[in-house]
């Protein structure tokens, strides 16, 4: 009887448990996209594509935050001053604002704005990782 008591209070308290699905995050969500520098790229480059990307959401009225970042290298405790990746995180304040931009229709303007701030990510850096994240609250 004692065994049986010890297992059903050991299921039952892992039913309770909180997922760690992304569907189920409860914090910030974001898009995380991790770049190399291509040889013709500029970190200026990089930074005009981020501000042309931040501008879009903005007039479409979204409370997105584009977070660039300049990855380095380390040896042991040191940081090699050279910029070694390149990375911009889209963060939208919950998962429901990013179903809503999701699920919104995309006009040609859109889509024109869209591919602007694109080409010069594309002239400046090549994705190699995209994720989602969820930020933990």
């Amino acid at each position: 009887m004692f065994l049986t008591v010890a297992i059903t209070s050991s299921l039952s308290s892992m039913h309770h448990e909180k997922s760690n699905n992304f569907s189920d995050c409860e914090g910030k969500v974001g898009n995380l996209y991790v770049s190399e520098i291509l040889n013709s790229g500029t970190v200026e480059g990089f930074k005009k594509a981020v501000g042309l990307h931040q501008k879009f959401y903005m007039e479409r009225g979204f409370e997105v935050q584009i977070i660039p970042s300049i990855e380095y290298e380390r040896n042991e405790n040191t940081t090699i001053e050279i910029p070694y990746r390149l990375s911009t995180t889209v963060l939208f304040p919950s998962l429901k604002v990013r179903e809503l931009w999701g699920n919104r229709e995309f006009t040609e303007q859109d889509q024109k704005e869209f591919n602007a701030f694109l080409d010069v990510y594309n002239k400046n850096n090549k994705v190699v990782v995209r994720r989602s994240i969820c930020y933990l609250d």
